[in-house]
This record gives C-alpha cells, sequence and structure tokens, in this order.
C-alpha cells in the first residue's frame, strides 16, 4: 500500500519479464507490480523479444542469456531478479537493484548474510566483500538469511537458527576467504558446521568436482550433428515458461566459409534453424547471427564491427539442443577461436591433473587453442601443470623439476583476456585445502574489450570541428591501432581433443586418468643453456638420459547497517583491496588471523627514516609454521577471543597519512585473544605513518623481544631492517610519536649462543642487498619439520633458488655458480671460500623418511662430478641470520651421527 501523500510504490515504472524454468510465479510478480503502479509491457510474441528498449525501466530475469541484455545494459535500464519485486513488496519501499542483479560475475548474488560472534573489523571486511559482488547482509536472523559465518557452531544465533529449522547454511570465514581468493563462489560443503571437514586434520585428496558450466560447451568446433530434433518431428516445449520462445525467431543467421562444412551437414542445420523460424544467408550485411571457427576475415570483423551476434558452431549446436538462446560470450567455447593461438603460448607444454569427465576435455582442448602442446603425461620438459588440487603424483613432481604449477584460472584467464597472464597472480597459485577447483570450470567470460581490441578494432575517426560541416576529407593523428590485428604466425600445437595422437614414452601418469585414447609423443622444447635465474622456487629438471621414479605422492537487515555497509564500499573498494591483503596474513580471512579492514590502513610506527616513504603493498602469503619447528612464531591464535567491538575514533582511509615505514612483529603476545586493543593499537601506528606487514621482503622495521629463529625474524633480515625491542613499539603507542633515534635490539646472549653480532649482520645484509645466496642451489628434504614453503622463503628471500627433493631418480644438480661469475656483486665476499663451488646442499632433519633420501642424494651427485653436502636447518639459518656462508662441520649429517645420537 501506497504510504500517506506518496504514489504508488511502483509509480513510473515500466517492467518486462524473461522467461526461464527458473523464473518461479511471473504472474504473481505482475500482478503485485501493477497492484502499486507498476506498468507490464509483455514481450513481442514473434521472437520473444523487448519491443523497444527505451519503453522498459527495469527487466527482470534469472539470468543474462537473453539478446537484448548487453543493449539493455548499455543504456543503463535495470537488469534484476525476481528478488527484486518480493523484497520491495515484503518491505514496502523500492530497494537497489544492483544487489539483485543476475550477472554471474557477482557471484555472491545470492548469499543474504549474517554474522555470528566475529570480532567488528573482521565482520567489517567480510561484509563489505559479499556485498561488493552482489550479496545483501541482514544484521538480524530472518527467514531470508543463506548463509551464517562464525566461528562457533554454538553460538546463540547458530543455536537459534537450527532450533527454527532455517534453510540457511553455517559456514567458517574461511569459505568467505578462499572465494575472495579465487575470485569464484566454490560450494561450502568443506566449510559448514556441524564439524566443518575444513578445520580436520589429514591430507586426504578433495572429493571429485564435475562441474555444470562446461555442458555444451567442451570445443569450440564439435563433431557429427546437433541431436536437436528434424523438422518432420517438432520439439516439445521444455517448459511453460518458455513455450514460446525460440532463439531462430525472425532471425538471419550466416554460416562462414571457414567452418568448412560438408553440404549435408549445412543442409541439415538449415532445416533445423527453418524450423525454429530462421532463415540462412551469404551477406554478412543482412546477417544477425554470424556462426564462423576463426576471429579473422572480412565478413567476421564486419559482423563484429556491427554488433551482430557473433558465435561459433558449437553455440549453434547448444541452442538447437537446448531450444534456447545463451550469450556466446560468456562461454570461451562459443565464441570463434583465434586462428594462431594466444601470443606467448607457443612454446609452452602443459599438463593437467585431477580434472575429470567434461572440465577435463574442456581444459585439454583450450590448451590447443591456446597454441600451446597438451600432454597427457608429463615429462621433464613441460612447462607448465594445471591441476585443481595438490594432491596428486604430478603435483610433487612438477615441485622438483620446476614446472609452474597453477590452476585453470590462469589458461582461462589468458585465453579471456586475449595475452598470456602473470602466473605470480595469487589466485593462480591457491588451492582451497578441502576443494577440488573442477566445480568451477567454465565460469569465465570472454574479455570483449581485449578481443576488440586484438582482432576487429574500429578505426579511429579524425577529430573535427563541431561547428564546421563534415569534410570529405579530413585530416588529423592517423590511428595506431590497425584495423585488423596481425595475427601470430606461430602454428598451433596443441591438438583438441578427438583428433588421433601419437604414443608417448613412459612419464608420470596419474591415477585416476587413464583414458582409452592414445597418448602423443612430447616435443622436446629447446632451452637456453645454464641454469635461469629466478626469484621464486625452482627445481630442476630429470636428466634425459635417466627414467622416472615413480614414487607416489605426498601428499536485509536495518537501513542503518545497510547505509552503514554501502558507506564502506564506497570508501573501500579499498576494503576489498583491504580483504586481499588481509586474506594473504596468517590464518587468512579468520578470526584472530586477520586485520580490521580500514584497521588495516590505519596500522603501526616507524624509527629514523631509512628508506623512500611509500613501500609496496604486502603481498606474501604465510602461514603457520609446524608446531614444534624451530622457526615457529609461537604467535598463532589456538582459539578465537570472544567478539571485538571497531576501536574509536578511528580514522578514514582518506585521512589517512602517507605509509612510512612497514613494521613486522614477531615473538610479542599482546594482541593474542585481545582484537579490541589490537585494533586500537593498529590506529594509532598507522596515524604515525607506520603499517604492519606479514611480508618479509618490505620490512623497514623488525619488532622482537629478542633474537629469535622464527622465520619472520630470519627472512627479514635479509632485508637489513631496523631491529628493535618490544620497548620501541611500547613508546610509540604510549607516547603517540616513534622515538627519533631507536637502540638495536641487545641480546648478547644470543649472540654467543648463535656465533654472530646483529650489528655486522645487518652490515652485511646492506652489502649483499638480499644477494646472499644468489647462484645457490639449495635441496630441501620432502618432510622437513617447518615444511618446505618455510625454508623456500628464507632461501629466496637471501636471492637464492630452492628445490624441494623427494628422491626422484635422474635428477639434474645444478651448481652453486660459475666461478668468474661476471654478475657477482659484494656479496660475493660473504658466500664462502672456493672450496664451495662443487658442493651441492641438501638441507635435511634427521627423521627415517628424511635419512633414506640421502644416500640416493649423494649418488645421484657423484655421478654429475658434485660432491653432497647433507646439512642440518642449523647451517641455513645461521648464514642467513649472520649473512655471511661459513662451514662448521657440526652442520654436517651422516647415518653414522643419527645412528650415535639414537642410541645416547
Amino acid at each position: 500500500m501506497a504510504e500517506e501523500g506518496r504514489g504508488p510504490m511502483f509509480e513510473g515504472i515500466t517492467f518486462t519479464i524473461i522467461p526461464s524454468d527458473t523464473l518461479g510465479e511471473p504472474d504473481r510478480i505482475i500482478r503485485e507490480l501493477e497492484a502499486q503502479g507498476g506498468k507490464y509491457i509483455p514481450l513481442r510474441t514473434t521472437d520473444q523479444q523487448i519491443a523497444n528498449l527505451g519503453d522498459v525501466t527495469h527487466i527482470i530475469s534469472t539470468h543474462i542469456d537473453f539478446p537484448q541484455y548487453n543493449s539493455a545494459v548499455g543504456i543503463g535500464k535495470h537488469v534484476v531478479k525476481p528478488s527484486w519485486a518480493h523484497q520491495c513488496v515484503s518491505k514496502g519501499k523500492l530497494t537497489g537493484a544492483r544487489q539483485h542483479s543476475p550477472d554471474p560475475s557477482q557471484y555472491f548474488q545470492d548469499v543474504v548474510l549474517s554474522v555470528a560472534g566475529l570480532p567488528e573489523g573482521d565482520k567489517d571486511a567480510i561484509i563489505a566483500g559479499v556485498m561488493a559482488l552482489g550479496g545483501q547482509y541482514s544484521s538480524p536472523l530472518s527467514k531470508l538469511v543463506t548463509h551464517i559465518v562464525a566461528v562457533d557452531g554454538e553460538h546463540e544465533k547458530c543455536a537459534l537458527a537450527l532450533q527454527k529449522k532455517l534453510n540457511c547454511k553455517i559456514v567458517l570465514p574461511h569459505w568467505f576467504d578462499d572465494c575472495f581468493r579465487l575470485g569464484k563462489k566454490i560450494n561450502e560443503r568443506p566449510y559448514m558446521f556441524p564439524d566443518p571437514p575444513y578445520l580436520q586434520a589429514g591430507l586426504a585428496r578433495p572429493a571429485s568436482g564435475d562441474s555444470l558450466h562446461v555442458n555444451g560447451a567442451t570445443v569450440a568446433m564439435p563433431k557429427g550433428v546437433p541431436s536437436g530434433p528434424l523438422p518432420d518431428t517438432p520439439p516439445s516445449s521444455p517448459s511453460d515458461a518458455r513455450k514460446n520462445l525460440n532463439a531462430f525467431m525472425g532471425k538471419q543467421v550466416m554460416i562462414s566459409a571457414d567452418l568448412d562444412l560438408a553440404t549435408h551437414l549445412v543442409n541439415t542445420l538449415e532445416a533445423l534453424i527453418n524450423h525454429g523460424g530462421g532463415t540462412l544467408t551469404d551477406s554478412v550485411d543482412d546477417a544477425d547471427i554470424y556462426i564462423g571457427q576463426y576471429r579473422d576475415g572480412e565478413d567476421y570483423v564486419a559482423a563484429s564491427r556491427a554488433q551482430k551476434e557473433v558465435a561459433n558452431l558449437s553455440w549453434l549446436y547448444h541452442v538447437i539442443n537446448e531450444n534456447k538462446y545463451t550469450n556466446p560470450r560468456t562461454k570461451l567455447m562459443h565464441y570463434p577461436i583465434p586462428r594462431n593461438g594466444i601470443p606467448g603460448f607457443e612454446h609452452m607444454r602443459i599438463s593437467i591433473s585431477n580434472y575429470n569427465g567434461d572440465a577435463r576435455i574442456y581444459l585439454e582442448n583450450l590448451i590447443g587453442y591456446c597454441g600451446a602442446e597438451f600432454t597427457k603425461t608429463m615429462k621433464q620438459d613441460n612447462t607448465h601443470l594445471i591441476t585443481a588440487h595438490t594432491r596428486s603424483e604430478k603435483c610433487e613432481a612438477a615441485m622438483e623439476w620446476n614446472i609452474n604449477v597453477i590452476n585453470h584460472l590462469w589458461i582461462e584467464e589468458s585465453y579471456a583476456k586475449c595475452a598470456a597472464q602473470s602466473l605470480t597472480t595469487p589466485k593462480y597459485t591457491h588451492f582451497p585445502d578441502k576443494t577440488n577447483l573442477g566445480e568451477v570450470v567454465g565460469q569465465t567470460s570472454l574479455d570483449m574489450k581485449r578481443v576488440e581490441q586484438m582482432y576487429f578494432a574500429k578505426p579511429r575517426e579524425s577529430p573535427q570541428k563541431p561547428t564546421q560541416p563534415t569534410p570529405t576529407h579530413t585530416k588529423g593523428k592517423a590511428s595506431p591501432r590497425k584495423t585488423v590485428p596481425a595475427l601470430s604466425a606461430v602454428t598451433m600445437k596443441g591438438t583438441p581433443r578427438g583428433t588421433v595422437q601419437q604414443t608417448a614414452p613412459t612419464p608420470i601418469a596419474e591415477d585416476d586418468e587413464t583414458e582409452g585414447e592414445q597418448e602423443e609423443e612430447p616435443q622436446t622444447v629447446k632451452k637456453a643453456r645454464g641454469r635461469p635465474r629466478k626469484s621464486v622456487t625452482a627445481t630442476p629438471r630429470l636428466a634425459d638420459d635417466e627414467k622416472e621414479n615413480r614414487s607416489p605422492l605426498y601428499t536485509g537487515s536495518g537501513r542503518a547497517a545497510a547505509k552503514k555497509a554501502t558507506e564502506r564500499l564506497s570508501v573501500n573498494m579499498a576494503d576489498k583491496n583491504d580483504y586481499d591483503k588481509e586474506s594473504k596474513r596468517k590464518g587468512g580471512v579468520v578470526y584472530g588471523g586477520r586485520r580490521s579492514s580500514h584497521l588495516e590502513d590505519i596500522s603501526s610506527p616507524a624509527p629514523a627514516p631509512r628508506r623512500p616513504l611509500k613501500r609496496k603493498s604486502d603481498e606474501g602469503t604465510y602461514d603457520v609454521t609446524a608446531v614444534g619447528s624451530d622457526l615457529s612464531d609461537g604467535e598463532t591464535q589456538d582459539k578465537p577471543a570472544k567478539g571485538a567491538k571497531k576501536a574509536k575514533h578511528a580514522a578514514a582511509p582518506s585521512d589517512l597519512p602517507p605509509v612510512e615505514y612497514k613494521m613486522m612483529i614477531t615473538g610479542d603476545e599482546r594482541w593474542l585473544g585481545h582484537p579490541k586493543q589490537e585494533g586500537t593499537d593498529k590506529t594509532k601506528l598507522r596515524m604515525l605513518g607506520v603499517q604492519l606487514t606479514q611480508d618479509a621482503k618490505d620490512v623497514d622495521i623488525l619488532v622482537a623481544p629478542k633474537i629469535l629463529r622464527t622465520r619472520k625474524f630470519v627472512a627479514a633480515l635479509a632485508s637489513a631492517p631496523l631491529v628493535v625491542d618490544t620497548k620501541y613499539l611500547d613508546s610509540a603507542l604510549k607516547q603517540n610519536k616513534l622515538m627519533e633515534r631507536p637502540s638495536l635490539l641487545h641480546d648478547r646472549d644470543a649472540e654467543e649462543r648463535l656465533g654472530f653480532k646483529l650489528t655486522d649482520a645487518l652490515g652485511r645484509a646492506k652489502v649483499n642487498q638480499r644477494k646472499l645466496l644468489r647462484g645457490w642451489s639449495i635441496f630441501i628434504a620432502k618432510d622437513i619439520a617447518g615444511g618446505f614453503e618455510t625454508y623456500k622463503e628464507i632461501i629466496t628471500l637471501n636471492g637464492g633458488d630452492a628445490y624441494l627433493y623427494a628422491g626422484r631418480t635422474g635428477l639434474t644438480l645444478p651448481k652453486r655458480r660459475l666461478r668468474d661469475d661476471p654478475d657477482a656483486g659484494s656479496e660475493s665476499q660473504h658466500q664462502g671460500g672456493d672450496e664451495e663451488f662443487d658442493y651441492v646442499y641438501l638441507v635435511s632433519g634427521m627423521t627415517d623418511p628424511e635419512v633414506k633420501l640421502w644416500k640416493q642424494f649423494r649418488s645421484t651427485a657423484e655421478k654429475q662430478d658434485l660432491e653432497a653436502r647433507i646439512v642440518r636447518t642449523d647451517w641455513l639459518l645461521n648464514a642467513a641470520m649472520s649473512q655471511q656462508v661459513t662451514w662448521d662441520e657440526k652442520w654436517e649429517l651422516d647415518e653414522a651421527t643419527v645412528l650415535s645420537q639414537r642410541k645416547g
């Protein structure tokens, strides 16, 4: 009912409804809106499209797969789900259309979130992220809530939801963390109470995940004929909602000659199109839909520039089979492919692991269309491994062989953006612990702006003065873009699935992935001689004349709350960026392990200036070090504290001073269990120009109670930070200013015990410039305490290459560096004596699995005229902390030493 003095709620709103199987009751929506002043405009009966987009203000649809979607959005029409109408009616007022968009990129569009027992900062960060991606927030628990986020399944709000038998899911904050990192909504099952599998220990392989998004879109050039009905067998309507829907009604379709179809197939397709109300045409000017195979040729360019529907044969088959229109740009396999692949892929050899069924076929073909070579089995000359999770033998081998390990999002987004994407983008290397990423395959859409730039960019018109008549010839600056950019001259090496492949030698075959087709012969790629220098972990390749070892793998609420969340979004897709930063902290987006969203920008102090004021933002991902490791920080929060309120008088991001220093704190537990105080203190520090960081390479100030052998402390020393004790932090927080001349951390007992002076170590670190281990190749035993990633970080931050060693035969062990290395700098004076040149190091513990690796490591080194040194972790820690490589026999390990220690 309209409020007194006001017109009907939907007065001035004209709407139409796009039919679909999931729409619900369209007649009810029409009645409700018309009863409150809305005007319904039905679709055109001839082709089920909107007669005039200008006549409608809102389009109600459960999807974006209707022909006029892009045009509607382009002229500012609201495309909303039925939930928009229902919510307006239930609240008695118009609500924002944005939160009800059916756009699948808004992947939280179906989420109505409520929070149970999280600290204020964590709560705000999650709410901001969810609302930025189409979700809604409800402070009180209502029947509209779909998800309750909690760290304790027994919280009173969770208990109330169970008591009232509400249809909502109680999930850990980790679920939002992983969704944001991937940019996809993954299955909630591993994160759901009671007993979330995510919190359960164990290295079981995630369950297989099949994606429904690749149905009918696994290949760009399908074989045979579509399974749709022939003219003499008219199709029954798929549903009452789609009774009159037909994608070809009144449409002219052009089938391009580059498809090279047989005459009988063209005749079959013409019959199907004619039966659906469409016709074939040979003129691209007359066509409404262009069907082609490649992104080139005059017809393709003309159709694309004229904004006609451009698709491929796979899309045509899919539309015929499903008897409904879909947007060909939302499926990578429904749009013409690049004839010569994507630039940058021509020398790649890519294998796949842990994807099954249609998802696997889809990725195999996608690799080929990118221009890379797909290999069913993986050998040492593979360059990339695309995997749905990291629990497979291929993944283990890839780590040893320095093969890039990424998920499918990398290949999908490279194809969508027409360029090979950076392998260092965090989401491409993120693998949620209990999730098989096969479940989100096929959700990536084409980036049409990039496709246009690459394949059918329009010539720019010369600028003209508006007061002058249009000249016949206008002089102006020529467009730097070509009308049709030249395609890559490199031919596609990838072979889409379905073609005959040659048999491959015996490499790493994966369990559960054997298929009946023949394997292809991998083509060895010629590579530059010498060991490539890398800033990330490297791993050696197998010698070409050695066999592989097939060892098994290791592993809506009230107005105030809505307004508050909206305001947070407006100042903070900063909030979203902050959220991304927080994801990289220890524990990710979980209670007690993430900073409050805006307090992150307001956090921490600084010493006397040493470096430029502005620093890069945090990038590293830090996990909790294994229990019992020497490198454990002792800072992990095992139990969440009670909820904390937002710090009072917190500054808005626009009021913050520039970040002058990055501070890292280790070994200090003042905030453990006190999130409210943590937020307040970080606000103070941030107002002093200091920001806390978890990234050791960005550290200006390192705060610790004493010299520690934690991962943070050891790794941060490579950056030569100012190292101070916790009194420095106490003073900054108490006096609200930074000490002008702070004293260096003093810990004589630790210096005597460890054999170095901190002052001298920091001086050497300045000279080394994070190159102490430049040229060194250091192997880490697979089962080492603390984990490979811990030692990898220490080695790489000091310029070295870290290799996982699991005893695989045939490894080529690189030497440390050239004796007369022309690139050697001042760091060489701290890299040990000449005797180091022929040694290759394995850092190991003394557990049985590690000791079993020693014999094979020595044998491999001897075959390559190298001398193996198997050392304790103390050798590496001493080098990193003292910032010089030295040798002491007490660090060497052998079987006799282990035996004597066990007897003693």
